[in-house]
Order: C-alpha cells, then sequence, then structure tokens
C-alpha cells in the first residue's frame, strides 16, 4: 500500500495577498515589521480552507509610511477588524483610510506566521543637538532647571540628553 500524498500547509496560502510568512521571508521590499497607512479597500475573492468554498473578502491596499504602497494587499481579517474599529474608534472602513498602525508577522502554531496590526508608535528622532544645545546654554542650576522643564519628556528620555544634564548639573553653580 504506497503512502496518501502529503500537501504541505503553505501550499494553501493564497500568494496574491500579503502573510506573515511573505513579511518575514522579506519578500520584494517586505518586512517582518512595517509602520503602514491604509491607502484603500476593495473586494478580494479568497478561499475559505474550512468551508472549501471562495469567499469574497476586504483586501487592504498599504503604503509604508514615507515609501512606496505594498506590491500586493492583506486581507481583512476578523482579528485585524477589531484591533481598527478599536484603535480607530470607528466600524467603518472609510475612517481607517490613512490611519498609521504596524504591520507584523506574528507566530501562529496552525500557519507558521500570520500578518496581524498593532498600534502605531512614531519612532523618536535620534538627533539630540537641540536639546543639548538649549542646555548647554544654561547659566546656573535655575537656568538648567528650567530649560529641562521646556524639553518634551519625549525628548528627555534620549540617553545622551540625560547624560548633558547630570554633567552640566555637576560643572553649573
Amino acid at each position: 500500500m504506497s503512502e496518501p500524498q502529503l500537501t504541505h500547509w503553505k501550499k494553501n496560502n493564497d500568494s496574491r495577498y500579503i502573510s506573515g510568512e511573505d513579511l518575514k521571508a522579506g519578500l520584494k521590499g517586505l518586512k517582518p515589521e512595517m509602520n503602514v497607512t491604509i491607502e484603500r479597500f476593495e473586494d478580494a475573492e479568497t478561499f475559505d480552507h474550512s468551508t472549501q468554498k471562495k469567499l469574497v473578502k476586504t483586501g487592504f491596499f498599504l503604503r509604508e509610511i514615507g515609501g512606496a504602497e505594498l506590491y500586493k494587499p492583506v486581507i481583512l481579517n476578523n482579528t485585524n477588524a477589531k484591533f481598527c474599529a478599536k484603535e480607530f474608534g470607528s466600524e467603518f472602513m472609510e475612517h481607517w483610510i490613512g490611519k498609521p498602525l504596524t504591520l507584523y508577522a506574528m507566530p501562529d502554531k496552525r500557519f507558521g506566521h500570520v500578518a496581524r496590526f498593532r498600534k502605531f508608535i512614531a519612532p523618536i528622532a535620534t538627533d539630540d543637538k537641540a536639546e543639548i544645545d538649549h542646555l548647554t546654554a544654561a547659566t546656573s542650576l535655575e537656568d538648567l532647571k528650567l530649560r529641562w522643564s521646556q524639553i518634551p519628556p519625549a525628548r528627555q528620555a534620549i540617553p545622551t540628553v540625560m547624560a548633558k544634564l547630570e554633567q552640566l548639573k555637576t560643572t553649573l553653580k
């Protein structure tokens, strides 16, 4: 008796849409984690493996923040839809267009990796010259304290800015 034909799970991936595996593999400029916006959405035909039928779902066309549109869409699933509705405060997809979010490859026991969304957190710029110059201009400890309070908390947290503050505390009288 011959062994039955085995089917690798990747055969069931729909290559017309971005998957977590595409992100993880870095296909065509994709990265395991990308900051994106939703450019537009449109109906897309997919195949439901549990029912073995074709379904019409929503495809999100995404654009990397500060970059180009991704080369293929992501299919909207319940998990990502619930995230967007909560994150953007609306059940309507038209309200999600242009909003920033992070697309990433999340490990999944059944599928290897799946494409998921999470809250976009803007990266902190590492250019600290303005803050260091602002602190260096202090002429006294009182002036230093005032200048420090004028720097936004996110910028105060930059290690080189904190180090400059500590250095000036010891040198100013």
